[in-house]
């Protein structure tokens, strides 16, 4: 039977109630849910606000490693009034790097991923190898030393890069085709909307080239890894994953997360999937892809817990 998505704004009181009842924890992406690009969706500030005072703990859960540790704290305090804390802000560097640090791993690492991606490692302790930065001449002759340069690398990292290129490419293959090397994913992002009308390519074709050639599966570390779920399951102390809910804008990788995680899932419409689409992704037939609620803008949930709490007031008064 196919799974039917609650529209949450729809819902009667009673279904409300029992809707922000079920869950402790909220675990929401950030890029096309709190904001797109610059500046927060207007009201974000507000249902962050209303969340938090209905007692629910907010991790901040992004694909986005590319935008710096102190650019997510800056736009989390405009919208938490300067209480977010460091530990709930997660990326696919952090999670990496708890990853690696659980397992003892001290090897070195190459890594295809933006510079603060690869600061983040190494500011870790993380050896990291990478490039070639700069364009080697088209000749067998010279490419094949860079590509084959014999380093003793234990780990292939591969997140999003603006530069990445097809010399770096090579060089992750013949690292892998060493079956003693690790292959880590972080983004796994095939496409990456950056506003209405402009989705790019994502880092989730890279790394599915390398699985290809390389016949690896890769410990996925972003969104929807189940590694990562594990890390994120260890470090926040869930025993009872129904108690989070997760909040999204995309089905492939927020949704997608959210269920292979077994979390609650609510899919916003502010990253460019609308109620309407949905029924795309329940022909899949891939009950993960499809969420249990959805909601048109992340600022709508304050209405949602003011609404709850008025008739939680009400029926008291009534006792």
């Amino acid at each position: 039977m196919a799974k039917v998505t609650k529209n949450l704004s729809q819902l009667s009181i009673e279904a409300k109630e029992q809707f922000l009842d079920s869950f402790d924890m909220v675990q929401t992406d950030c890029d096309g849910v709190l904001w797109m690009l610059k500046d927060p969706y207007e009201g974000v500030a507000e249902s962050i606000k209303e969340l938090r005072n209905n007692g629910k703990k907010l991790v901040f859960v992004s694909n986005n490693s590319v935008r710096t540790m102190d650019d997510y704290r800056a736009k989390l305090e405009k919208v938490t009034d300067y209480t977010v804390e460091e530990e709930d802000i997660v990326h696919p560097a952090k999670v990496v790097i708890a990853y690696l640090k659980e397992r003892g791993f001290d090897s070195l690492c190459y890594v295809i991923g933006s510079k603060h991606f690869k600061k983040c490692l190494r500011d870790a302790g993380i050896q990291v190898l990478d490039g070639p930065n700069e364009p080697v001449n088209e000749s067998v002759a010279e490419i094949v030393p860079v590509i084959a340069d014999k380093k003793p690398v234990g780990a292939v990292i591969v997140d999003f890069d603006y530069n990445c290129n097809n010399i770096k490419l090579l060089r992750a293959q013949l690292y892998l085709q060493h079956r003693d090397c690790w292959f880590i994913a972080g983004a796994m992002d095939k496409v990456l909307p950056v506003g209405p009308k402009m989705r790019l390519l994502g880092p989730g074709y890279y790394v599915e080239m390398l699985q290809d050639i390389t016949d690896m599966k890769p410990i996925v570390l972003g969104k929807p890894g189940l590694a990562m779920s594990k890390v994120l399951k260890r470090k926040y102390a869930i025993e009872n994953p129904q108690r989070v809910l997760f909040i999204g804008d995309q089905p492939e990788m927020d949704v997608k997360f959210g269920g292979i995680s077994n979390f609650q899932t609510l899919l916003v419409g502010t990253g460019g999937v609308q109620e309407g689409d949905l029924q795309k992704y329940v022909s899949l037939n891939d009950p993960y892809l499809v969420p249990d609620y959805y909601i048109g803008a992340f600022a709508d949930l304050a209405q949602i817990v003011r609404d709850v709490a008025f008739y939680k007031t009400t029926k008291a008064n009534k006792l």
